[in-house]
């Protein structure tokens, strides 16, 4: 009973701080678009896409190699220690980055603030995967709900009050940093053991072991935001905060995908251990029949009443581009249903066949994103997303399907031997 309630806890507080959080973007979209005009939502939408390709160095493969680490081979000080160390790459690739960009100073301003915040929550993920993995997720959420309100309310009153993006994202690091120091500073030293190692061979292990996996991530959030580097070189600003604005909804669907899936990947790795193949066919089935379900209604729901509402919302006109975020919405359930199959494939530990799709994938959208957008504009973005989506979709599901049939093969044999 004391075990389900705390798993209840643990749930609750975790959904309701990674839901708030993952809608932060939106939020400060939003913000911006009404108090600061169009094109500093392009400024942001752009700057906020980069910070977020930054952010993937930074926290290089986030907890997965913490919390797995059941024989606590490596102690937590040396994952925060390895985490402080990507933090510092990414601070120096963003200061030769930002050399190199040829930005004005306002927009120079806005990235580097931008990327100290997304570093900072690169650092907290290491405190939450301590967190996690000492069985307190809910500090996880709460720190989450803190950190999002705090950065939220401070961006907005700082923002009304200067009308100035760079002393509003200024806001936000400092918000970041009061929550670290005020709450997970304090729950990470009462789990933290003063006689924890710290041993380089340990910290260069996490970096081997995980290096598929921060590259997959890294291509992933490329493909994401592939389009909107092409869109910065041939468009405006204010087309720039369109598709921003635009995109927004699509990427409920990846979102809705790991609500689904993210609670099923314990029992899909014990379903792989007992050789339960069939099970785990049928949960995949299932999984991407409600995400085809969900999407469809989300491109129904688009086109009909979805730029209206974005209108009010964002208090600008998007009448031109309701055929845009249809596309959008078709082409981020492919994305959503590709993310299922990559859990499979992680389980089966074909890190190495991921990286074939996202490479292929990343060299797709590149070039669809710079042929089509200059001809078409955002209507060559909506495209170029959807034509490669489908493909990586399609690649990843070939993939999954061949090594399930070949696991099962496998388990047959084996069932064999043993009668």
């Amino acid at each position: 009973m004391i075990k389900d309630k705390k798993l209840a806890k643990n749930f609750i507080w975790n959904t309701i701080g990674s839901t708030l959080a993952s809608f932060s973007s939106v939020f400060l979209l939003i913000m911006i678009t009404r108090m600061n005009g169009i094109e500093e939502a392009g400024v942001f939408t752009i700057t906020f896409a980069t910070a977020s390709i930054f952010y993937i160095i930074a926290v290089y493969s986030g907890r997965n190699c913490q919390i797995t680490d059941i024989k606590g081979e490596i102690t937590n000080k040396e994952y925060i220690v390895s985490r402080i160390i990507t933090c510092l790459i990414m601070a120096i690739l963003v200061f030769f980055y930002v050399i190199i960009k040829d930005y004005d100073t306002h927009k120079k301003a806005v990235l580097i603030f931008l990327c100290i915040w997304k570093g900072l929550e690169a650092f907290n993920d290491v405190l939450y995967g301590t967190m996690q993995k000492n069985g307190e997720l809910y500090k996880v959420g709460i720190s989450l709900i803190l950190r999002t309100m705090l950065g939220m309310v401070s961006f907005f009153i700082v923002n009304k009050l200067t009308h100035n993006l760079v002393y509003a994202t200024i806001a936000l690091c400092i918000s970041s940093i009061i929550t670290i120091i005020g709450y997970d500073f304090l729950q990470i030293r009462k789990i933290l053991l003063p006689q924890e190692r710290i041993e380089k061979k340990h910290i260069m292990h996490i970096y081997q072991k995980e290096f598929f996996l921060f590259i997959n991530a890294f291509f992933t959030m490329y493909i994401l935001n592939a389009s909107k580097y092409a869109i910065e070189n041939y468009l405006t600003e204010d087309i720039q905060a369109v598709f921003g604005i635009i995109l927004m909804p699509a990427s409920i669907l990846p979102l809705f995908a790991q609500f689904i899936v993210a609670p099923l990947i314990n029992q899909l790795t014990d379903l792989y251990k007992d050789g339960n193949i069939k099970q785990m066919k049928h949960i995949k089935r299932k999984s991407i029949s409600f995400i085809i379900g969900f999407g469809m209604v989300a491109i129904i729901l688009g086109y009909t009443i979805g730029i209206p509402v974005l209108n009010f919302i964002y208090n600008v006109d998007l009448t031109p581009y309701r055929l845009d975020l249809a596309i959008l919405l078709f082409a981020y359930i492919f994305y959503a249903m590709g993310y299922v199959e990559t859990i499979l494939l992680t389980i089966y530990r074909k890190m190495k066949e991921q990286f074939f799709v996202y490479v292929v994938s990343s060299l797709m959208i590149f070039a669809l994103s710079y042929g089509l957008i200059n001809k078409i504009g955002v209507r060559g973005a909506s495209l170029a997303c959807a034509i490669t989506m489908i493909t990586y979709c399609a690649l990843l599901t070939i993939i999954s399907h061949y090594q399930t049939k070949k696991n099962q093969k496998i388990r047959r044999r084996k069932n064999v031997n043993i009668v």
